[in-house]
């Protein structure tokens, strides 16, 4: 279901190299994690300062992570009665996209 914010429920593994992120299910607790994605300073070969390579990679990493948060929407939805993001085991889109939990409400 995209337009979701899955934002709540990941754990940022990001390092100086590069930038991962895990989202985890409401329900059973399942990890999902998002490819990792190389921090390229900006497209640039070398940059001479610190403060413009944490400007850079604060922007990479802002970026990586709407790109991780879109591609998690493949591995979860949010359920329409509880508001918990599941994984797809446990969403059934067949009893009115609700988790497992609320299938009988």
């Amino acid at each position: 279901m995209l337009g979701v914010s899955l934002t709540k429920v990941t754990a940022n593994h990001s390092k100086n190299a590069g930038f991962c992120f895990s989202f985890f299910c409401d329900r059973c607790e399942k990890e999902w994690i998002s490819p990792f994605v190389p921090f390229i300073h900006g497209g640039f070969s070398a940059v001479e300062y610190e403060e413009a390579k944490q400007m850079l990679w604060a922007q990479e990493h802002r970026a990586a992570f709407e790109s991780a948060n879109m591609e998690a929407h493949f591995h979860f939805s949010r359920c329409s009665v509880c508001k918990n993001v599941v994984c797809n085991e446990c969403f059934d889109i067949d009893i009115g996209n609700k988790c497992v939990d609320c299938k009988d409400k």
